[in-house]
């Protein structure tokens, strides 16, 4: 696997090996808060990585279906994974946040072969698994150790996927009105829009969903699980899609020279 520069074979050896390192001491109850704490934002930072790979991967796998192309799931996996630079991004993530909580990755590495035998611990590194083979699968995946909040029914969650959708439209419409906009312009503003929608619709829903964007994200991917949530939700996503095609349109016709 190496041999082959699968950085899934890289990630996964990695998270092997921390399981099969000496135990040595267990941790005091400070130093497993503080590795849980950093297993928690390891897992919110690499959760957002995963997303962004299951949206590639299902395009890929997409083209790949349409075009016939013969393809074995293990390299396609590799591909995949090299042309997302998971292992890189990973090991970026990883250094961030040692340095954020006074440490360094090894020093977390040595807590994590510490607590190998703890259940908590051993669920955040099968969780790393579990998201990236889900992402790389196609699959949206979903925050480990993640709790629905009650009130965030299925129907709820298409609910507020149509209010970012709403004030992704709003921001749009609003930095290209009475300006000229080249194709370019047009997808850095599609781009700064859907980060602003999202930010602006999780604020107003912090009471519900006091986890953020991740917690929503993986109660999207667990009821997705469902043929007719997944359904209802690609209905709403192609007509916000539909529209945001004819509205680019209309803007490049009125824009244009």
């Amino acid at each position: 696997a190496l041999a082959a520069g699968s950085a899934l074979a890289l990630l996964l050896a990695a998270l092997a090996r921390r399981k099969l390192c000496a135990q040595g001491d267990a941790l005091t109850e400070e130093e497993r808060e503080k590795l849980l704490t950093i297993l928690v934002e390891l897992s919110k930072r690499f959760y957002n990585v995963c997303l962004e790979v299951a949206h590639i991967a299902g395009t890929v796998r997409f083209k790949i279906q349409a075009s016939q192309v013969e393809i074995t799931e293990e390299k396609l996996q590799q591909q995949l994974s090299r042309q997302c630079q998971v292992f890189e991004k990973l090991q970026k993530i990883e250094a961030e946040v040692a340095e954020q909580f006074g440490c360094t990755s090894e020093d977390v590495r040595i807590l994590q072969q510490r607590a190998a035998r703890d259940p908590r611990v051993r669920s955040y590194e099968d969780g790393f698994k579990t998201m990236l083979n889900d992402a790389l699968a196609g699959i949206l995946p979903i925050l480990p150790n993640t709790v629905i909040p009650q009130g965030l029914t299925e129907e709820k969650a298409l609910q507020i996927q149509a209010e970012v959708h709403a004030v992704e439209t709003k921001y749009v419409l609003e930095s290209v009105g009475g300006s000229k906009c080249t194709l370019k312009k047009l997808g850095e503003v599609l781009t700064t829009s859907q980060k602003l929608a999202w930010e602006e619709t999780m604020k107003l829903h912090a009471d519900l969903i006091p986890g953020g964007v991740e917690v929503f994200h993986s109660a999207l991917a667990t009821y997705a699980r469902n043929a007719d949530f997944a359904q209802e939700r690609k209905k709403l996503q192609d007509a916000h899609q539909e529209k945001m095609v004819k509205l680019f349109q209309v803007i490049s016709r009125d824009k244009a020279p």
